[in-house]
């Protein structure tokens, strides 16, 4: 975000002037469409952020939203809705076209910086959820010290400043021959160490050690308090699951700027890290009792209106005709 103050304009900073040849061009030579694969993620990212609109207004309730974890669980939501939006609906648009960072280099650059700064925030607020639900089962008087009332929205704001720290550092760029986004956009050969980001490297490895030791803690009170039973278990084993998913997109997504990996890898790092903010969605309706519960609640309710409507619409039509 400095540089596009300081030289005015994403196409004028030097390292990422597309000058040498027009967009189509660039697609053409750097570029490889994937219509298949590009189907699949807008249609992912599509089913799961109509998911997200229900479940985000249930958390939302006043009820439930005076607890300090569905004021963080909210926040993940709203945060994991715009991931999505970028990293499979964006990215699903882009790898149909077969575009290269070159091929739209300001929506390219944005949406890159963009995702940076939401994937290291909701790092932050993951260690915030976990830290939250420790205190709470080990230690409630420090939870409510902490997070009672509006505290959690201190709390939660140190994400976000989190966050604007990285709208100011190097931005993942979209490559459809590579199926991901990269530090480096591959305009001129052997410079793609210019483009090494420390901050987000720091940023990935350690959210793996915090996870990892957050984790431990979390799991021992979870299994004596409520002895891991039923589907407290299952919850606390897709818990496991995202955090172990977070930990590989992390740590895949700092080597394959790093070092060369093979595209295998690259593209399961891209999967996971889409699995990483999708997969709250469906955990939230599998194992949540009362999400679950009130998330089909609404569809009957929305399902009841629909039918109103269309038997409404029907007996005017016969009251015409009569």
């Amino acid at each position: 975000m400095d540089e596009i103050i300081r030289y005015g304009g994403v196409e004028n900073i030097p390292l990422y002037n597309c000058s040498a040849r027009t967009p189509e061009q660039w697609s053409l030579e750097t570029g490889e469409r994937q219509p298949f694969t590009g189907t699949l993620q807008i249609v992912y990212g599509i089913v799961v952020n109509l998911l997200y609109i229900p479940i985000s207004l249930i958390m939302l309730d006043k009820e439930h939203f005076k607890l300090s974890c569905f004021k963080i669980m909210f926040q993940l939501a709203i945060t994991d809705f715009f991931v999505i939006c970028i990293n499979s609906i964006v990215t699903g648009i882009l790898a149909i076209q077969g575009a290269v960072y070159c091929t739209y280099p300001t929506l390219i650059y944005l949406t890159g910086l963009v995702a940076m700064a939401l994937w290291c925030s909701s790092c932050f607020t993951s260690l915030i959820l976990v830290c939250n639900r420790i205190l709470v089962m080990s230690k409630p008087h420090l939870e409510l010290l902490i997070f009672e009332g509006k505290k959690t929205y201190l709390v939660l704001s140190f994400s976000l400043i989190y966050a604007l720290y990285f709208l100011f550092t190097t931005p993942h760029v979209y490559n459809s021959k590579h199926h991901a986004w990269f530090f480096d956009p591959m305009i001129f050969p052997d410079m793609a160490k210019e483009y090494d980001n420390l901050a987000h490297t720091i940023n990935n490895f350690s959210i793996v050690v915090l996870t990892s030791i957050l984790y431990i803690p979390l799991y021992r009170i979870v299994r004596n308090n409520l002895n891991a039973a039923g589907t407290q278990s299952r919850m606390q084993s897709a818990s496991i699951l995202i955090c172990a998913a977070s930990q590989g997109a992390a740590v895949i997504y700092v080597f394959m700027n790093l070092v060369g990996v093979s595209p295998g890898v690259i593209i399961f790092g891209h999967v996971l890290w889409q699995f990483v903010h999708g997969a709250p969605v469906f955990i939230y309706i599998a194992l949540n009792d009362m999400i679950r519960k009130r998330f089909f609640a609404m569809i009957r309710i929305q399902k009841h209106n629909s039918t109103g409507v269309v038997l409404s619409i029907i007996n005017h039509s016969t009251l015409v005709q009569q």
